[in-house]
């Protein structure tokens, strides 16, 4: 019984982790190489092989690990899913706009338009860097409909 209520309690920590992550970092792409050396070496270990044998996106897939830059996408994209559609408790108005213009090259009707700020806490946000892959996703993604549908079809287009 003890055990059970230690997974459940696991299951729910571990979003919350995910998801305070992408927040706000300056510094991402050093901590993203210094984690993803951690998992370079825990794939050796995995696979019990030596410096050379083979290379860490080989492993990876051997293992289907997905990097740590395409996890983080994924829990960026379902967060903002999440905001755009009103299933979070943020407020959509406070942080995005959608976008007045409509492109004819468009790939869904929910573009959105990052509002303009002046303070590096907010240009190196979360809210920032979501916006170009989120308007690069292709319709189907985006309108899925509900945030089950959008998580399935997100990984499939993510290739997790």
């Amino acid at each position: 019984m003890v055990n059970k209520a230690n997974q459940v309690l696991g299951l729910i920590r571990r979003p919350l982790l995910e998801y305070a992550a992408p927040v706000w970092n300056p510094y991402l792409v050093k901590d993203i190489h210094a984690i993803e050396s951690v998992q370079r070496r825990a794939s050796r270990l995995a696979l019990r092989q030596k410096r050379g044998d083979m290379s860490y996106e080989e492993r990876c897939d051997t293992l289907h690990w997905p990097s740590l830059s395409s996890r983080r996408t994924y829990s960026s994209l379902v967060e903002c899913y999440k905001i755009v559609f009103g299933l979070s408790h943020l407020d959509f108005e406070e942080f995005f706009q959608f976008a007045k213009v409509k492109s004819t090259r468009a790939n869904h009707s929910y573009k959105l338009y990052c509002k303009l700020s002046r303070i590096n806490c907010f240009k190196y946000s979360f809210f920032n860097n979501v916006i170009s892959y989120w308007n690069n996703l292709p319709s189907n993604v985006v309108e899925a409909g509900t945030l089950e549908l959008f998580k399935c079809k997100l990984k499939s287009f993510l290739k997790l």
